[in-house]
């Protein structure tokens, strides 16, 4: 007797071949989904996909989500069951001297999608977004903070979610928003751990770090992330599913660069530029307080210092 084939979902990846977007690929195909990864590779990197470019369910879309005409054929072409929806501008400096950045390559792209979707009746997403549509706050941060972004890349974000909502509401699109905190670990192609080491290795004298050092946030190591991400699309099945994911606890710039200094350091003494933030549209200050994560029952993550010492081991083992 034929044994019944089951076919795999499909997956797209949009920023597949970036940071967060890599890793996700790699437990999809983990968990037996076929997988589609777009990427222009402004941001990503070919070679984060290397253990991926060798699984026959795997393929490869090089092409920049602008392209709207390039993005429908792929949806005709392709059966998509969920879009999973990481491309995005990640260099929240950048976009503080290229005003039309967050503009293009994360609203405009997030726009492109959704329409795609509605145009071919694509019913699932689930959308990375971020803290930084909150703006500061002196309160932990839940799903229901207001939202007063001081960055085009927040400002950014929270235009996206809003449009996902309403795409969700006119077009029956299940969605899934899933705002993370501050992510470390192997395959970054910026942040605060890369920008150090940086530093590290062009001056064996100093090591200058922007601000003051007290800039305080919460952090999660990449792969942690990647499993909140499965466990909020496995787990939660509502219309619009909202959810803030991070530690409750935080980390001080401070404390991130010692770590470092300790690990990859040369001697060299911590000078800070000064100021209570490292460029201007940063939040200095935020926490996270994940109560509708933890209501579903997701596990305790490791600490925010946990974390940051683990993402330091694990970028140094893959220079």
């Amino acid at each position: 007797m034929e044994t019944e084939l089951i076919q795999k979902q499909t997956a797209l990846v949009t920023g597949g071949a970036g940071f967060i977007g890599s890793h996700l690929v790699d437990r999809l195909l983990m968990s037996d989904f076929r997988v589609i990864c777009v990427d222009n590779f402004i941001l990503g990197r070919r070679e984060h996909l290397a253990e991926a470019m060798q699984d026959p369910s795997f393929s490869l879309e090089e092409f920049d989500l602008l392209d709207l005409e390039r993005l429908d054929q792929l949806f005709a072409d392709e059966d998509i069951d969920i879009v999973f929806h990481l491309a995005a501008n990640s260099d929240i400096r950048e976009g503080t001297t290229s005003t039309d950045r967050d503009l293009n390559l994360t609203f405009l792209t997030t726009y492109n999608v959704l329409e795609c979707m509605r145009r071919h009746e694509l019913k699932k997403i689930l959308f990375t977004s971020t803290p930084a549509i909150f703006g500061e706050h002196t309160e932990a941060l839940h799903e229901e903070s207001s939202a007063r972004p001081e960055s085009l890349y927040g400002a950014s974000k929270l235009s996206a979610e809003a449009f996902i909502v309403a795409f969700s509401s006119l077009y029956g699109i299940q969605s899934w928003i899933c705002r993370l905190s501050n992510i470390v670990g192997e395959r970054s192609t910026h942040g605060i751990i890369l920008d150090l080491l940086n530093k590290l290795d062009s001056n064996k004298k100093e090591l200058e770090v922007l601000g003051d050092g007290t800039q305080t946030k919460p952090y999660m190591y990449v792969g942690e992330i990647v499993e909140a991400l499965m466990f909020i699309f496995e787990n939660s099945d509502e219309r619009t599913n909202i959810f803030n994911i991070g530690p409750r606890d935080a980390t001080t710039v401070a404390e991130i660069a010692e770590a470092l200094l300790v690990a990859a350091g040369d001697g060299q003494k911590i000078v800070y530029s000064g100021g209570d933030r490292g460029w201007k549209g940063d939040v200095p200050l935020y926490r996270y307080r994940p109560s509708k994560l933890e209501a579903l029952g997701w596990p305790k993550p490791m600490s925010s210092t946990e974390a940051v010492r683990v993402a330091i081991a694990k970028v140094l083992e893959s220079r």
